[in-house]
């Protein structure tokens, strides 16, 4: 209630403009429980973060076995600094984590979404774990809460969907009895503390009201982080074509790094040289592109339409690169991968990081051993099924180097040593003069 002096009468504070006004108080004075539906690795990150300042969360997994192994403070996946950090936020009782997420979001002021939207082998959307989570959260008791999807979705998906079954299930209203955002995850794996504190955030709200709620908690992360507002449906498509756009590119430098091997040039040095010094230039090197969001982010778009896109082509290109690898090496081999030994540095789909979800190296593993290779396999960052360097080297037929963890630079005296046939190198690291009892090969180095 306030009180009006010309009046003297008592006025009742419009219930929504209340609402949304205890929630920005909790959220200044960081007293709230804030739950965090799906603890991978934008979830968990995303909870410590929080905690870090000074939030109180609940984390929620569905995998029993996944949550207890957090509860004794093994982090899930590899990621800079976050073992001690994850330790210390379950320490100061600010982080529970638990799989019953009926009980966390009826606790909850503040609930973020974080599960997975994968697309099936027929290249369709999975919401299956979202519409999971849509059931919980009209049982739980949305009134005078906040919802925040971080999970990728697809264009109008919150406004066509997930608000639709939300109010209808409810009978509450978006923006008067609750308040919702789309609140796209942009941070790089490897990286992810980091870059909660430092990206700027893209907040696409319901409502005014659900803006400067999302807006004010983010800024708990960083008080001088940058907000740039959207719709829902904008703040869907701001993620998707981030994405997007970052894979058309690697599309294009793999379209030139073939070009390149066409006129028996090196794609690398060339695209340095048109790099360098040039404002207007900056080509990135060929090499494998991939991973749970580069590779699937792209299908969210085109899966609307019935043309032939970029998105598309570029989708064809990048995915056809282990293809194209597997081919040169059959060709320099002579013409057959049956009962060659081969070993190939690295799995996971980019440097640095252990995941190796939507994987070009894994998946170039899997073309040559379905074409009768003897594969085995070294990657310090993802060490089930791995082998030693020592043993991987070791009488092989040809060595390729699939990703481009930095720990690679080192092997090159060792590899020489071993005196494979082949060398094939996706991405450049090595050269000709590194190997003088080996033949070299690069992709996009013309021989």
């Amino acid at each position: 209630m306030v009180f009006n002096t010309k009046s003297s009468r008592w006025l009742q504070l419009p219930t929504s403009l209340q609402r949304s006004k205890n929630l920005l108080e909790k959220i200044e004075r960081a007293d709230l429980k804030l739950s965090v539906i799906g603890l991978g690795r934008v979830g968990l990150p995303l909870s410590v973060a929080f905690v870090n300042c000074g939030i109180s969360v609940i984390g929620v997994d569905s995998n029993a076995s996944y949550v207890s192994n957090i509860r004794n403070r093994r982090a899930p996946f590899s990621e800079n600094r976050f073992n001690d950090l994850l330790g210390k936020a379950l320490a100061s009782g600010k982080l529970t984590v638990t799989t019953k997420s009926g009980e966390a979001v009826r606790a909850s002021d503040i609930i973020i979404v974080t599960v997975g939207t994968p697309v099936t082998e027929r290249h369709n959307v999975d919401y299956s774990q979202i519409r999971e989570v849509l059931s919980v959260l009209v049982q739980g008791g949305l009134e005078g809460k906040a919802l925040g999807f971080r999970s990728t979705l697809g264009p109008g998906t919150t406004e066509e969907l997930i608000i639709p079954y939300l109010q209808e299930s409810t009978g509450l209203k978006v923006g008067r009895d609750f308040f919702l955002a789309v609140c796209p995850e942009r941070i790089l794996e490897g990286k992810a503390i980091d870059e909660l504190h430092d990206l700027p955030e893209i907040v696409g709200g319901a409502d005014e009201a659900s803006k400067k709620i999302f807006s004010a908690l983010f800024k708990k992360l960083n008080p001088e982080k940058r907000i740039r507002f959207l719709s829902t449906t904008g703040a869907e498509l701001a993620k998707l074509f981030t994405n997007v756009y970052r894979y058309t590119n690697f599309a294009l430098a793999n379209e030139f790094g073939i070009w390149a091997e066409m006129y028996q040039q090196d794609a690398p040095e060339i695209i340095r040289a048109a790099n360098f010094g040039y404002p207007r230039s900056n080509i990135p090197l060929p090499g494998f592109a991939g991973g749970p969001c580069l590779a699937k982010d792209g299908l969210f778009l085109d899966n609307s339409i019935t043309f032939s896109s970029l998105i598309s082509a570029a989708w064809k290109l990048n995915e056809a690169m282990p293809q194209h690898v597997a081919d040169s090496i059959k060709r320099a081999l002579g013409r057959t991968l049956y009962s060659k030994k081969i070993g190939v540095l690295g799995v996971a789909y980019k440097a640095g990081i252990d995941d190796v979800r939507l994987s070009p190296a894994l998946k170039l593993v899997n073309i040559l051993t379905e074409q009768g290779a003897l594969v085995e396999v070294h990657d310090p960052y993802v060490r089930n099924k791995t082998v030693s360097i020592d043993r991987l080297v070791r009488n092989k037929d040809c060595i390729i180097l699939a990703v481009n963890h930095p720990e690679f630079s080192k092997y090159k005296a060792k590899i020489s040593q071993a005196k494979p046939k082949l060398v094939y190198d996706v991405w450049g690291m090595f050269d000709r003069v590194d190997f003088k009892n080996s033949k070299y090969m690069g992709f996009g180095r013309g021989s």
